[in-house]
């Protein structure tokens, strides 16, 4: 079932929902798709942050059990597919069940638009109890990717995060794609300097993608950790404020490889496993004459015991 929505607000985007139940259902009324992410505490303000990228107008929302999971729109550019707050159907299933079903949700609403999972750029998994079973869902997501050739055609950048959500699934999922209309318009998978492939650690996606089209580019840079040089493993173990310069030294990096810096990000979201580590996030801030805005900062668990920080971005360009 979809409908054609009337968007008259450039404020009216997809967005991501952090808080308490409360805090996230009193926010989350909107005629658009939204990640509603909650917790039990409430340490930080629930977070509301917008995918910038999605025009105000000429949108179809396509819909999932009576609910907003995806906008679509086109340009002269391309074809274009937008979802968030994407659920499994059932939401008794096992856990790995679930992971299963959320990329055939996925898969389904990309269908609608003529699109298949080789048009994916960039994905957003929110995983409950994300340590507990985190190798259950990157099994999960890799037989997917397995049948559906993604190793072979595109392996999309993403963030793999552990939250809870209003819904009470073990996942929630979005993903962002596009299918070219002319030259020039195209995706590529930018790899790390600093850091081996995901994959090396059986973990199924790319470290960064960009996007281009005439106009501008686009960099997305996939949930980042601290990890040793061209390893799996995780770097300074317990240390706060040097896992937070490890994991944005490899994310300058990427930024760096393609000819961005710092200033040329356009959104960005910072994981701390624990609210008390918002001064050391905000210190580096400082030490690096970053703004204190420069992320939306929200308290999630990051995949392994080990990583007590996580950062994602997007980066742009004028072309």
């Amino acid at each position: 079932m979809c409908y054609t929505a009337d968007m008259n607000s450039a404020a009216d985007k997809v967005k991501f929902l952090w808080g308490t139940p409360d805090e996230v259902a009193a926010n989350a009324r909107t005629g658009l798709p939204t990640f509603r992410l909650c917790r039990a505490g409430g340490e930080f303000p629930p977070v509301a942050q917008t995918l910038d990228f999605m025009p105000s107008d000429g949108l179809r929302v396509l819909t999932r059990a009576g609910r907003p999971a995806a906008v679509t729109w086109s340009d002269d550019d391309a074809d274009y597919c937008l979802q968030a707050g994407v659920l499994p159907p059932d939401l008794a299933a096992s856990r790995g069940e679930q992971a299963a079903a959320v990329f055939r949700e996925i898969e389904g609403l990309l269908a609608e638009t003529g699109m298949t999972f080789a048009n994916v750029v960039r994905t957003w998994l929110y995983i409950d109890k994300v340590c507990d079973w985190y190798g259950e869902f990157n099994a999960a997501r890799s037989a997917f990717f397995e049948t559906r050739n993604v190793f072979d055609t595109f392996l999309p950048a993403s963030t793999g995060i552990g939250s809870a959500n209003l819904d009470g699934a073990a996942i929630t999922a979005g993903a962002f794609a596009m299918k070219p209309k002319r030259a020039g318009v195209r995706a590529e998978i930018v790899e790390s300097p600093l850091q081996a492939p995901a994959m090396a650690y059986k973990s199924s996606f790319s470290r960064a993608a960009e996007w281009f089209t005439p106009a501008k580019r686009r960099l997305f840079v996939s949930g980042t950790a601290s990890i040793l040089p061209n390893s799996h493993e995780v770097a300074y173990v317990g240390d706060i404020e040097k896992q937070i310069d490890c994991t944005m030294n490899a994310v300058l990096a990427i930024l760096e490889s393609r000819g961005y810096g710092w200033r040329d990000t356009v959104r960005a979201i910072v994981y701390l496993k624990k609210p008390e580590f918002l001064s050391a996030w905000r210190a580096w801030l400082a030490a690096h004459d970053l703004p204190v805005t420069f992320a939306a900062e929200t308290v999630c668990d990051v995949c392994r015991d080990e990583w007590l920080f996580e950062v994602e971005l997007d980066a742009q360009k004028a072309c």
